[in-house]
Protein backbone atom coordinates (compact mmCIF):
# COMPACT_ATOMS: atom_id res chain seq x y z
CA UNK A 1 0.00 0.00 0.00
CA UNK A 2 1.58 3.64 -1.05
CA UNK A 3 0.81 6.47 1.27
CA UNK A 4 -0.25 9.05 -1.31
CA UNK A 5 -0.21 12.54 -0.72
CA UNK A 6 -3.89 13.32 0.35
CA UNK A 7 -3.08 10.65 3.40
CA UNK A 8 -3.01 12.43 6.84
CA UNK A 9 0.53 11.02 6.83
CA UNK A 10 1.56 14.30 5.03
CA UNK A 11 -0.71 16.79 6.75
CA UNK A 12 0.03 18.43 9.99
CA UNK A 13 -0.99 17.51 13.15
CA UNK A 14 -3.09 21.05 13.21
CA UNK A 15 -4.74 20.39 9.83
CA UNK A 16 -5.78 16.73 10.70
CA UNK A 17 -7.26 17.81 14.37
CA UNK A 18 -9.00 20.55 12.48
CA UNK A 19 -10.66 18.34 9.74
CA UNK A 20 -11.50 16.02 12.80
CA UNK A 21 -13.45 19.11 14.17
CA UNK A 22 -14.87 20.54 11.18
CA UNK A 23 -16.66 16.55 10.79
CA UNK A 24 -17.41 16.29 13.86
CA UNK A 25 -19.85 19.12 14.18
CA UNK A 26 -21.17 18.46 10.74
CA UNK A 27 -22.01 15.34 11.53
CA UNK A 28 -22.86 14.99 14.95
CA UNK A 29 -22.98 18.75 16.34
CA UNK A 30 -20.12 18.73 18.93
CA UNK A 31 -16.64 18.38 19.35
CA UNK A 32 -14.77 14.59 18.70
CA UNK A 33 -14.04 14.70 22.37
CA UNK A 34 -17.60 14.83 23.05
CA UNK A 35 -18.55 11.69 20.37
CA UNK A 36 -20.10 9.13 22.84
CA UNK A 37 -19.00 5.47 21.22
CA UNK A 38 -19.39 2.06 21.99
CA UNK A 39 -18.01 -0.93 20.26
CA UNK A 40 -21.18 -4.12 20.01
CA UNK A 41 -20.21 -7.71 20.18
CA UNK A 42 -21.44 -10.80 21.83
CA UNK A 43 -18.09 -12.07 22.54
CA UNK A 44 -15.76 -9.72 24.53
CA UNK A 45 -11.87 -10.41 24.98
CA UNK A 46 -11.81 -10.24 28.22
CA UNK A 47 -7.73 -10.60 27.97
CA UNK A 48 -7.24 -7.39 25.87
CA UNK A 49 -9.57 -5.64 28.52
CA UNK A 50 -7.19 -7.33 31.19
CA UNK A 51 -4.29 -5.80 29.30
CA UNK A 52 -5.82 -2.12 29.76
CA UNK A 53 -6.61 -2.06 25.84
CA UNK A 54 -3.46 -1.88 25.00
CA UNK A 55 -3.10 -4.67 22.24
CA UNK A 56 -2.55 -2.88 18.38
CA UNK A 57 -6.21 -3.96 16.56
CA UNK A 58 -9.59 -3.35 16.55
CA UNK A 59 -9.86 -2.65 20.27
CA UNK A 60 -7.43 0.27 19.89
CA UNK A 61 -10.71 1.94 18.40
CA UNK A 62 -12.15 2.36 22.25
CA UNK A 63 -9.27 4.30 23.29
CA UNK A 64 -9.02 6.62 19.71
CA UNK A 65 -12.55 7.51 20.73
CA UNK A 66 -12.61 6.97 24.04
CA UNK A 67 -15.39 5.10 24.20
CA UNK A 68 -16.45 1.81 25.88
CA UNK A 69 -16.67 -2.22 24.62
CA UNK A 70 -20.46 -3.64 25.15
CA UNK A 71 -22.38 -6.79 25.00
CA UNK A 72 -25.95 -5.76 23.29
CA UNK A 73 -28.05 -6.87 26.12
CA UNK A 74 -26.14 -4.04 28.52
CA UNK A 75 -27.35 -1.83 25.91
CA UNK A 76 -30.23 0.05 27.25
CA UNK A 77 -30.60 2.64 24.49
CA UNK A 78 -28.02 2.03 21.29
CA UNK A 79 -29.38 6.51 21.02
CA UNK A 80 -27.03 7.54 23.71
CA UNK A 81 -24.53 6.77 21.50
CA UNK A 82 -23.27 8.55 18.38
CA UNK A 83 -21.24 5.81 17.13
CA UNK A 84 -21.87 2.13 17.28
CA UNK A 85 -19.10 -0.06 15.83
CA UNK A 86 -19.61 -3.76 14.92
CA UNK A 87 -17.35 -6.48 13.68
CA UNK A 88 -18.32 -8.14 11.17
CA UNK A 89 -17.27 -11.78 12.61
CA UNK A 90 -19.94 -14.58 12.23
CA UNK A 91 -21.17 -14.24 15.55
CA UNK A 92 -22.00 -10.55 15.20
CA UNK A 93 -22.66 -9.95 11.62
CA UNK A 94 -26.34 -10.11 12.59
CA UNK A 95 -26.25 -7.20 15.17
CA UNK A 96 -26.14 -4.09 12.44
CA UNK A 97 -29.63 -5.14 11.39
CA UNK A 98 -31.02 -5.75 15.18
CA UNK A 99 -29.54 -1.96 16.25
CA UNK A 100 -30.96 -0.43 12.97
CA UNK A 101 -34.41 -1.62 13.95
CA UNK A 102 -33.92 -0.54 17.55
CA UNK A 103 -32.60 2.85 16.70
CA UNK A 104 -35.85 3.66 14.65
CA UNK A 105 -36.08 5.70 11.97
CA UNK A 106 -35.25 9.00 12.78
CA UNK A 107 -32.43 8.55 14.70
CA UNK A 108 -28.95 10.52 14.93
CA UNK A 109 -26.93 7.08 15.92
CA UNK A 110 -24.06 6.33 13.06
CA UNK A 111 -23.49 2.45 12.80
CA UNK A 112 -19.96 1.26 11.39
CA UNK A 113 -19.05 -2.07 10.66
CA UNK A 114 -15.69 -2.66 9.94
CA UNK A 115 -13.76 -6.16 8.87
CA UNK A 116 -10.66 -7.25 9.74
CA UNK A 117 -11.27 -11.13 8.35
CA UNK A 118 -8.64 -12.15 5.71
CA UNK A 119 -11.21 -13.22 2.53
CA UNK A 120 -9.56 -16.51 2.79
CA UNK A 121 -11.21 -17.45 5.71
CA UNK A 122 -14.97 -15.82 4.53
CA UNK A 123 -16.40 -19.12 3.45
CA UNK A 124 -15.89 -20.77 6.76
CA UNK A 125 -17.06 -17.66 8.15
CA UNK A 126 -20.05 -16.48 6.36
CA UNK A 127 -23.21 -17.66 5.20
CA UNK A 128 -25.12 -16.82 1.54
CA UNK A 129 -23.86 -13.60 -0.28
CA UNK A 130 -27.78 -12.16 -0.52
CA UNK A 131 -27.50 -12.85 3.37
CA UNK A 132 -24.46 -10.68 3.88
CA UNK A 133 -25.13 -8.44 1.47
CA UNK A 134 -28.78 -7.31 3.68
CA UNK A 135 -27.26 -7.29 7.00
CA UNK A 136 -24.31 -4.95 5.89
CA UNK A 137 -26.33 -2.74 4.31
CA UNK A 138 -27.73 -1.87 7.69
CA UNK A 139 -24.46 -0.07 8.74
CA UNK A 140 -23.61 3.76 7.70
CA UNK A 141 -20.02 3.15 6.85
CA UNK A 142 -18.50 -0.11 6.02
CA UNK A 143 -14.68 -0.36 6.23
CA UNK A 144 -12.07 -2.89 5.68
CA UNK A 145 -8.35 -3.42 6.97
CA UNK A 146 -6.73 -3.80 3.53
CA UNK A 147 -7.66 -3.81 -0.14
CA UNK A 148 -8.92 -7.11 -1.07
CA UNK A 149 -11.43 -7.23 1.82
CA UNK A 150 -12.77 -3.75 1.48
CA UNK A 151 -13.56 -4.73 -2.88
CA UNK A 152 -14.95 -7.89 -1.33
CA UNK A 153 -17.16 -5.82 0.93
CA UNK A 154 -18.19 -3.16 -2.14
CA UNK A 155 -19.15 -5.85 -4.03
CA UNK A 156 -21.27 -7.00 -1.34
CA UNK A 157 -22.63 -3.79 -0.84
CA UNK A 158 -22.75 -1.79 -4.55
CA UNK A 159 -21.22 0.69 -2.29
CA UNK A 160 -17.70 2.33 -1.78
CA UNK A 161 -15.95 1.17 0.87
CA UNK A 162 -13.07 2.28 2.73
CA UNK A 163 -9.52 0.61 3.58
CA UNK A 164 -9.04 1.94 7.66
CA UNK A 165 -6.65 -0.33 9.15
CA UNK A 166 -7.09 -0.90 12.44
CA UNK A 167 -4.87 1.43 14.98
CA UNK A 168 -2.06 1.43 17.38
CA UNK A 169 -0.94 3.31 20.40
CA UNK A 170 2.51 3.91 18.69
CA UNK A 171 3.30 6.29 21.52
CA UNK A 172 2.57 3.96 24.42
CA UNK A 173 4.70 1.05 22.56
CA UNK A 174 7.37 3.12 21.32
CA UNK A 175 8.00 4.22 25.06
CA UNK A 176 7.88 0.91 26.60
CA UNK A 177 11.81 0.11 28.41
CA UNK A 178 14.13 -1.43 25.44
CA UNK A 179 15.18 -4.95 25.91
CA UNK A 180 18.41 -5.50 24.81
CA UNK A 181 18.52 -7.86 21.28
CA UNK A 182 19.57 -11.67 21.41
CA UNK A 183 20.92 -13.56 18.94
CA UNK A 184 17.39 -14.67 17.68
CA UNK A 185 15.93 -15.05 14.82
CA UNK A 186 12.27 -15.02 15.12
CA UNK A 187 9.10 -16.57 13.04
CA UNK A 188 5.59 -15.59 14.06
CA UNK A 189 2.71 -18.30 14.07
CA UNK A 190 -0.41 -17.54 12.23
CA UNK A 191 -3.45 -19.59 13.56
CA UNK A 192 -5.20 -19.26 10.17
CA UNK A 193 -2.47 -20.79 8.04
CA UNK A 194 -0.44 -22.55 10.38
CA UNK A 195 2.77 -22.12 7.89
CA UNK A 196 5.69 -23.35 9.55
CA UNK A 197 7.33 -25.74 6.86
CA UNK A 198 8.71 -23.64 4.54
CA UNK A 199 9.65 -20.58 6.89
CA UNK A 200 11.64 -23.33 8.56
CA UNK A 201 13.55 -23.90 5.29
CA UNK A 202 14.08 -19.86 5.26
CA UNK A 203 15.31 -19.21 8.69
CA UNK A 204 17.49 -22.05 9.37
CA UNK A 205 21.20 -22.71 9.43
CA UNK A 206 21.85 -18.89 9.56
CA UNK A 207 23.92 -19.40 13.18
CA UNK A 208 21.47 -18.05 15.32
CA UNK A 209 18.89 -19.18 17.60
CA UNK A 210 15.11 -19.57 16.07
CA UNK A 211 11.71 -19.79 17.94
CA UNK A 212 8.03 -20.14 17.25
CA UNK A 213 6.08 -17.50 19.05
CA UNK A 214 2.47 -16.82 19.59
CA UNK A 215 2.01 -21.11 18.87
CA UNK A 216 -1.01 -22.39 20.05
CA UNK A 217 -1.04 -26.44 19.66
CA UNK A 218 -4.62 -26.96 19.28
CA UNK A 219 -4.46 -25.85 15.77
CA UNK A 220 -1.71 -27.92 14.82
CA UNK A 221 -2.37 -31.18 12.82
CA UNK A 222 1.59 -31.95 13.20
CA UNK A 223 2.45 -30.63 16.84
CA UNK A 224 4.97 -33.46 16.98
CA UNK A 225 6.59 -31.79 13.37
CA UNK A 226 6.45 -28.34 14.34
CA UNK A 227 8.31 -28.47 17.46
CA UNK A 228 11.59 -30.15 15.46
CA UNK A 229 11.84 -27.30 13.26
CA UNK A 230 12.53 -24.87 15.12
CA UNK A 231 14.95 -24.49 18.37
CA UNK A 232 12.77 -22.96 21.20
CA UNK A 233 8.56 -23.10 20.11
CA UNK A 234 6.79 -20.68 22.46
CA UNK A 235 2.84 -20.22 23.17
CA UNK A 236 0.61 -16.78 22.79
CA UNK A 237 1.06 -14.79 25.92
CA UNK A 238 0.13 -11.63 27.09
CA UNK A 239 0.61 -8.46 25.07
CA UNK A 240 3.50 -7.06 27.33
CA UNK A 241 5.25 -10.62 27.03
CA UNK A 242 4.98 -10.02 23.19
CA UNK A 243 6.27 -6.67 22.88
CA UNK A 244 9.74 -8.33 24.74
CA UNK A 245 9.45 -11.25 22.76
CA UNK A 246 9.82 -8.91 19.58
CA UNK A 247 12.45 -6.45 21.27
CA UNK A 248 14.81 -9.10 21.90
CA UNK A 249 14.97 -11.04 18.64
CA UNK A 250 17.20 -9.76 16.50
CA UNK A 251 15.29 -10.24 12.99
CA UNK A 252 11.56 -11.39 13.32
CA UNK A 253 10.49 -13.64 9.94
CA UNK A 254 6.39 -12.99 9.01
CA UNK A 255 5.45 -15.21 6.45
CA UNK A 256 1.39 -15.02 6.36
CA UNK A 257 0.30 -16.17 3.15
CA UNK A 258 -3.29 -14.76 3.34
CA UNK A 259 -3.88 -11.71 2.64
CA UNK A 260 -4.09 -9.51 6.02
CA UNK A 261 -3.60 -6.09 7.22
CA UNK A 262 -0.68 -7.49 10.17
CA UNK A 263 -0.78 -5.60 13.09
CA UNK A 264 2.29 -7.66 14.12
CA UNK A 265 4.46 -5.53 12.09
CA UNK A 266 3.38 -2.49 12.88
CA UNK A 267 4.35 -3.52 16.78
CA UNK A 268 7.66 -4.80 15.54
CA UNK A 269 8.17 -1.51 13.48
CA UNK A 270 7.54 0.70 17.03
CA UNK A 271 10.20 -1.60 18.72
CA UNK A 272 12.89 -1.29 15.93
CA UNK A 273 12.82 -4.84 15.20
CA UNK A 274 14.03 -6.02 11.58
CA UNK A 275 11.50 -7.62 9.63
CA UNK A 276 11.43 -9.95 6.75
CA UNK A 277 7.72 -10.11 6.21
CA UNK A 278 4.90 -11.12 3.65
CA UNK A 279 4.15 -8.75 0.48
CA UNK A 280 0.26 -10.24 0.98
CA UNK A 281 0.44 -8.04 4.10
CA UNK A 282 -1.00 -4.56 4.20
CA UNK A 283 1.75 -3.16 6.71
CA UNK A 284 4.62 -5.19 5.44
CA UNK A 285 5.25 -3.19 2.33
CA UNK A 286 4.88 -0.07 3.97
CA UNK A 287 7.02 0.04 6.96
CA UNK A 288 9.61 -3.00 5.50
CA UNK A 289 9.85 -2.00 1.28
CA UNK A 290 13.60 -3.13 1.69
CA UNK A 291 12.53 -7.16 3.09
CA UNK A 292 9.17 -7.43 1.98
CA UNK A 293 8.89 -10.62 -0.78
CA UNK A 294 6.60 -13.49 -1.50
CA UNK A 295 5.94 -16.07 1.74
CA UNK A 296 7.29 -18.67 -0.31
CA UNK A 297 10.29 -17.53 -1.85
CA UNK A 298 12.86 -19.52 0.13
CA UNK A 299 15.67 -18.31 -1.03
CA UNK A 300 14.90 -14.52 -1.30
CA UNK A 301 14.04 -14.88 2.38
CA UNK A 302 17.61 -16.29 3.09
CA UNK A 303 19.15 -13.69 1.28
CA UNK A 304 17.50 -10.83 3.19
CA UNK A 305 18.08 -13.03 6.45
CA UNK A 306 21.83 -12.72 5.73
CA UNK A 307 21.70 -9.65 4.62
CA UNK A 308 20.38 -8.45 8.17
CA UNK A 309 21.96 -10.43 9.88
CA UNK A 310 25.41 -9.29 8.26
CA UNK A 311 25.00 -5.77 7.05
CA UNK A 312 24.84 -3.19 10.12
CA UNK A 313 24.06 -0.40 7.50
CA UNK A 314 21.27 -2.14 6.16
CA UNK A 315 19.89 -3.19 9.40
CA UNK A 316 19.58 -0.01 10.36
CA UNK A 317 18.44 1.50 7.50
CA UNK A 318 15.16 -0.83 7.63
CA UNK A 319 15.11 -0.18 10.93
CA UNK A 320 14.65 3.24 11.13
CA UNK A 321 12.35 3.73 7.88
CA UNK A 322 9.69 0.88 9.59
CA UNK A 323 10.62 3.26 13.03
CA UNK A 324 9.34 6.56 11.16
CA UNK A 325 6.60 5.11 8.88
CA UNK A 326 4.61 3.21 12.03
CA UNK A 327 3.58 6.65 12.67
CA UNK A 328 1.04 5.90 9.64
CA UNK A 329 -0.88 3.59 12.13
CA UNK A 330 -1.23 6.14 15.67
CA UNK A 331 -4.20 7.11 17.20
CA UNK A 332 -4.54 11.02 15.51
CA UNK A 333 -4.12 9.16 11.77
CA UNK A 334 -6.37 6.85 12.69
CA UNK A 335 -9.13 8.93 14.13
CA UNK A 336 -8.43 11.28 10.81
CA UNK A 337 -9.35 8.56 8.27
CA UNK A 338 -12.46 7.17 9.97
CA UNK A 339 -13.81 10.35 10.70
CA UNK A 340 -12.96 11.65 6.83
CA UNK A 341 -14.63 7.72 5.62
CA UNK A 342 -17.52 8.68 7.51
CA UNK A 343 -18.25 11.80 6.23
CA UNK A 344 -18.21 10.42 3.11
CA UNK A 345 -20.43 7.29 3.72
CA UNK A 346 -22.71 9.63 4.62
CA UNK A 347 -22.88 11.98 1.71
CA UNK A 348 -23.01 8.75 -0.80
CA UNK A 349 -25.93 7.06 1.56
CA UNK A 350 -27.83 9.77 0.75
CA UNK A 351 -27.48 9.57 -2.93
CA UNK A 352 -26.97 5.65 -3.28
CA UNK A 353 -29.24 3.28 -4.98
CA UNK A 354 -27.43 -0.33 -4.60
CA UNK A 355 -26.70 -2.03 -7.85
CA UNK A 356 -29.41 -3.77 -9.31
CA UNK A 357 -28.46 -7.40 -10.99
CA UNK A 358 -30.92 -7.90 -14.06
CA UNK A 359 -31.01 -12.06 -14.60
CA UNK A 360 -29.91 -12.79 -18.10
CA UNK A 361 -31.21 -15.98 -20.06
CA UNK A 362 -28.70 -18.76 -18.95
CA UNK A 363 -26.99 -19.70 -21.69
CA UNK A 364 -25.28 -23.31 -21.10
CA UNK A 365 -21.37 -22.99 -21.92
CA UNK A 366 -18.83 -25.75 -23.42
CA UNK A 367 -18.00 -27.07 -20.68
CA UNK A 368 -19.05 -29.70 -18.24
CA UNK A 369 -21.81 -28.90 -15.99
CA UNK A 370 -21.03 -30.78 -12.82
CA UNK A 371 -24.29 -31.83 -11.77
CA UNK A 372 -25.08 -33.45 -15.18
CA UNK A 373 -21.62 -35.05 -15.07
CA UNK A 374 -23.14 -36.67 -11.76
CA UNK A 375 -26.19 -37.37 -13.10
CA UNK A 376 -24.21 -39.73 -16.20
CA UNK A 377 -22.33 -41.40 -13.51
CA UNK A 378 -25.49 -42.51 -11.71
CA UNK A 379 -27.04 -43.77 -14.92
CA UNK A 380 -24.19 -45.42 -15.83
CA UNK A 381 -23.30 -47.29 -12.72
CA UNK A 382 -27.47 -48.07 -12.48
CA UNK A 383 -27.43 -49.86 -16.46
CA UNK A 384 -24.69 -52.02 -15.48
CA UNK A 385 -26.46 -53.22 -12.82
CA UNK A 386 -29.51 -53.95 -14.59
CA UNK A 387 -27.38 -55.33 -17.76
Amino acid sequence: MEIGKEDPYYLSEEEKKSRIEEISQKIFGKSSRDIRYTMVTNYIHQQLLDEGLTRTGCYQWINVFRGEVKYPRDVLDFNDYDIVQVNMSAQDIHLVQNIREQLGSDSKTKIVLNNDYTTEVWGLSFDYPNIISREINGADMLFGTEYFQSTALAELSGRNVSVIPHPADVKRIKSLTPVPKKELLTTIWRRYDAFIYIPHLVTRNHGITTQLIGYDKKLDKKVWLTTTLYDYVYAGTNYLDFCNQLQESKVMYDPFTFHSYSRTTVDTAALKTAVVGSSRTQSVPLLYPYTTLDPYDVRGGRILINKLLTDKSFYDKVIDTAYERVEFYNHLNSKYRYMVALEKSLEEKDSNVNQVIYKKELVKGRGDDILQVKARELNRNGNKKTN
